[in-house]
């Protein structure tokens, strides 16, 4: 019997999270601000889902320097950003555990 392999990468804890970043842009300034909402991931939804959280970021600087840390390796959310202004904005799936994550914003 073979026994699983462990993924030396993965956080203790962790579980994984839909992150979905969308931007605003402030009319007054024609600056944009940057929206995140994050859940936990399932692979099916329910009624009992729950509802994704939100934090909003005044800046460029400010979402890279948050999210940045948490991506893997290579990813760097500078370029993904023509897709988070964008309407659809851009969606990760990341693996985290719960301090990373309430520092998305999630408070579960």
């Amino acid at each position: 019997m073979k026994t699983p392999v462990r993924k030396s990468q993965t956080p203790s804890g962790a579980r994984r999270y839909l992150v979905h970043l969308s931007s605003v842009l402030e009319e007054t300034t024609g600056n944009f601000r940057y929206l995140m909402r994050i859940r936990p991931w399932t692979a099916r939804s329910s009624a009992r889902h729950p509802r994704p959280q939100e934090r909003l970021f005044e800046d460029e600087d400010e979402l890279m320097q948050t999210v940045n840390p948490l991506l893997p390796d290579g990813s760097d959310v500078r370029n993904v950003l023509s897709y988070i202004e964008s309407p659809d904005g851009f969606l990760y799936l990341l693996q985290l555990n719960p301090e990373q994550a309430q520092i998305l914003g999630w408070r579960g």
